[in-house]
């Protein structure tokens, strides 16, 4: 037996996703007997609508091949398609569809298609803080882009005009923050893309879930983008591990190869059951209009809260609170509320490593009985410290 040393590669040495460490830290405390309000995920509530899981428990009784194409099965590519020509009135060939392994799967695979070791991609922050690490297992340098503030605007939008980037990934509907870029924006982003020639990554993957409104996918502006969605959002099929990306036609071939070599296929059942749910969108619909009347009941009681700051989320289902008059930071807040009470939020490190020590998000997407009834204990809470 030899004696040699295993140490990991320094691009693996990337940051936690925080979220999930509070889950296995709040589970603990939930399995021996306190009661947990879980604010820290985005799951939507109630889940898979029942056409889907009576679907899978159909299919999985039958002799379905194991191994699906690569890109995905063509019957659930059609049907995105035509979820498109609905929704936002675009024709998106099939072939430029990719069924992936959820949205993480997508992102991997679009970063290694459009980038090399080296490159320079763009994130405005607060921002889903996978972007980040992938890119940087990739050794792909992320450029911040800001704000100086919780909410991205138009002088933030500015910044990419003054760094050389490689590409530029855009969350819209945003998470943490809820906020939604509207046509004007959109149009700017792309624009100024297509002029220095910068791959342009649109993350969708809480479109549908908008309240004031309607928020255009970036193909509406122009077709030279990439679109990551899921069906973990919207569609409320967490845990299935299915998403989608659209592609420009250039990007098919070498797609397809890394798909082939890094994935093979995504979930053969869980493929076949997603084409049910394209069925279920007025179900679907009546979810959102839930998470909007549960937004406003959050926003009446935490309005009073004179030590937090926020804007009122547009899209997604979450608040991202600016905690800065507490006089704590993120982790030792979250830490205490969740002790105290019971009630589980999301540190903002996760999002911003500059100004995330002063920002919680507290995600409303559980059952509205249950997010209020949490709401109300984080009211009592800071009414007694501050």
């Amino acid at each position: 037996m030899n004696n040699r040393k295993y140490f990991p590669s320094k691009r693996s040495n990337i940051d936690s996703f925080y979220v999930m460490d509070l889950l296995y830290n709040a589970n603990k405390l939930e399995a021996n007997g306190k009661k947990i309000y879980h604010l820290e995920l985005g799951e939507p509530q109630p889940k898979t609508p029942t056409k889907v899981l009576k679907e899978a428990s159909r299919l999985s009784s039958l002799s379905l091949p194991g191994y699906t194409p690569s890109n995905g099965i063509q019957i659930l590519r059609e049907e995105i398609s035509k979820y498109y020509d609905k929704e936002y009135k675009l024709k998106i060939d099939k072939e430029q569809i990719f069924v992936t392994t959820g949205s993480s799967g997508a992102f991997l695979l679009t970063f290694l298609c459009c980038f090399d070791a080296g490159s320079r991609v763009g994130i405005f922050n607060p921002v889903y803080p996978a972007y980040r690490n992938i890119l940087k297992c990739l050794d792909i340098e992320v450029v911040e882009l800001g704000p100086n503030s919780n909410k991205i605007d138009q002088i933030d939008l500015k910044l990419i005009e003054r760094n050389k980037i490689d590409g530029l990934i855009i969350s819209n509907p945003n998470n943490p923050n809820g906020q939604c870029f509207n046509d004007i924006d959109l149009k700017y982003i792309y624009d100024h893309c297509e002029k220095e020639d910068i791959f342009l990554i649109c993350d969708e993957i809480y479109h549908k879930i908008e309240y004031e409104n309607k928020v255009n996918s970036i193909l509406n502006i122009g077709r030279n983008a990439i679109v990551v969605n899921s069906f973990s959002k919207y569609f409320c099929m967490p845990g299935w591990r299915l998403g989608w990306v659209i592609i420009p036609e250039s990007l098919k071939k070498n797609f397809l190869k890394l798909s082939q070599n890094l994935f093979i296929s995504s979930g053969n059942i869980a493929q076949y059951s997603a084409i049910k749910v394209f069925e279920c969108l007025n179900e679907l619909n009546e979810l959102v209009n839930e998470y909007h009347h549960t937004r406003d009941s959050v926003y009446q009681i935490i309005k009073d809260i004179p030590a937090i700051d926020f804007k009122l989320p547009n899209g997604s289902f979450y608040y991202y609170l600016d905690i800065t008059r507490t006089g704590l930071d993120s982790f030792n807040l979250v830490h205490k509320l969740m002790h105290e009470t019971g009630v589980v939020l999301t540190p903002g490190k996760d999002f911003d490593k500059t100004f995330g020590d002063k920002t919680v998000r507290l995600s409303f997407s559980s059952k509205s009985e249950v997010v209020l009834e949490a709401t109300e204990l984080i009211y009592d809470w800071f009414k007694k410290y501050y």
